[in-house]
């Protein structure tokens, strides 16, 4: 072969080799930019309003909207109190004869009842005439103190609730929030005294809140989460344990590390249910439940890259579907756990094959799944021989989801009692959905035990707070 041959040789061989570098990172870019919440990390919320990639439209079932015939009913309920006002309607004249209806044609006990709820939204206003005394013995001056029941503030127990909860739970600014109030209950307070209000709402709130995080820590299961916010214009970060029958306890932290895990759970106990981040590696293994729904996202991964990938991709979907049906069936008490667990031995068998074919693959994204998923196989199964266990990490998903909105709309928080009125309030609001109380209604309680000689009341048990 002649010299120029030689040079042009390597000429092709150089420019295959740049050709293939530029098909790579064409390939690693459509992949960035194909990116949503169905294959990457990336929240819901990024998702565009037309965003219908890999939801096909579901084919039509014949039904009609609404109920179905057979389905639970969910009735109003009827308020259990003596009506303020009792209305009796008698007929003057039947619908079918046209003839005379009065009291002697009514049959006792069959009549319908239709209740009507009005809100009064006139305000109580109580004046406290605080008397000026001067001592016959000394000549100065004082004022009659204020009883014990009196709130200290210009806004009574309940309005600091409810104006609490339209700032937490409805997700209000304090000058909207200002702005509600006046229209609703035509009580005029300014912005100031509705930010000592929150103030006084996260100091009134904070042993309860307490109580939930003891309780959550001794919990048999518990789902942990994390989720971006900005704290004094830097990046901090909202973390959450949470268990469906306790509640939820929220920090804020400006880090994103064990030391911040380790303020959120200070002790590793029962099964903990998580995303794949690297921090909650420190979780033994069998009491680590990896959550199946955010690996789902990177199995969607691999098959946007086409190809040899894109068909391990579709293969290990194939693996999750089957695994999921098999838990469905145990939730909907078709099959036992012992039967469950028979029945996912060749569900597991299938994606231990999976992950060896995954981890001999010859692309990178495809080996880290591969490698990450045998590394991790411990902590893919606790759900079957564990009770209230779950095969994902959707309850912790569920109750940050509300805290994530907050931070859209109010754009996170400017203070420590700032952050601290977050994170105990959403605490407050998620435990007491699970316990079932009325939320203003103990928010009522905390704000007249600040000022009253009254008891605190309980946000949980006392046999969950221990």
């Amino acid at each position: 072969m002649s010299e120029s041959e030689e040079r042009m040789q390597a000429e092709i061989v150089s420019q295959r080799a740049e050709i293939a570098a530029l098909k790579a990172q064409v390939a690693e870019l459509l992949a960035r930019l194909n990116r949503d919440s169905s294959n990457s990390s990336k929240p819901p919320s990024t998702d565009p309003p037309w965003h219908t990639k890999h939801k096909p439209p579901r084919p039509a079932t014949g039904k009609k909207p609404g109920g179905q015939p057979g389905h639970k009913p969910h009735n109003r309920a009827l308020l259990e109190p003596s009506p303020d006002e009792v209305y009796d309607c008698i007929g003057e004249q039947c619908p079918h004869c046209q003839a005379v209806l009065d009291e002697s044609t009514i049959v006792a006990g069959k009549e319908a009842l239709h209740q009507v709820v009005e809100v009064v939204s006139e305000p109580l206003v109580q004046n406290y005439f605080q008397k000026l005394h001067k001592c016959g013995k000394c000549g100065r001056k004082s004022r009659g103190r204020l009883p014990v029941e009196a709130p200290p503030t210009a806004a009574g127990p309940r309005l600091q609730a409810i104006i609490t909860m339209l700032i937490s739970q409805c997700h209000l600014s304090r000058a909207d929030t200002k702005g509600a109030i006046s229209q609703m209950f035509g009580v005029d307070l300014s912005v100031g005294a509705i930010h000592d209000i929150t103030e006084r709402a996260a100091i009134g709130v904070k042993p309860a809140v307490q109580d939930v995080a003891q309780a959550l820590i001794a919990a048999a299961t518990k789902h942990c989460d994390e989720t971006g916010w900005r704290h004094c214009n830097k990046r901090a970060w909202l973390w959450v344990v949470s268990n469906p029958t306790i509640g939820a306890y929220f920090h804020i932290d400006d880090r994103r590390n064990r030391e911040a895990f380790a303020q959120l759970l200070p002790e590793l106990r029962g099964l903990i249910h998580t995303d794949r981040w690297g921090v909650y590696d420190i979780i033994a293994a069998l009491l680590h439940q990896l959550c199946h729904a955010h690996l789902r996202r990177d199995m969607q991964a691999l098959v946007d890259l086409k190809g040899s990938a894109g068909d391990l991709g579709t293969a290990f979907l194939a693996a999750s579907d089957a695994m999921f049906k098999v838990w469905h069936r145990f939730k909907g008490g078709d099959i036992d756990r012992a039967a469950m667990l028979v029945e996912m031995l060749p569900v597991q068998a299938d994606w231990r094959k999976l992950a060896e074919r995954a981890k001999a693959h010859e692309h990178k994204k495809v080996r880290a799944l591969g490698k990450d998923l045998l590394k991790q196989w411990d902590s893919l199964w606790p759900f079957l021989s564990h009770d209230g266990a779950e095969p994902t990490n959707n309850h912790a998903e569920r109750v940050i989801r509300p805290s994530v909105l907050l931070r859209k709309t109010n754009g996170g928080t400017h203070s420590l009692i700032g952050s601290d009125f977050v994170s105990r309030l959403q605490s407050v609001i998620v435990t007491a959905k699970c316990q079932g109380l009325r939320l203003v209604d103990w928010l009522t309680g905390v704000f007249k035990a600040l000022w009253a000689p009254v008891e605190l009341p309980r946000l949980l048990p006392q046999s969950a707070a221990g």
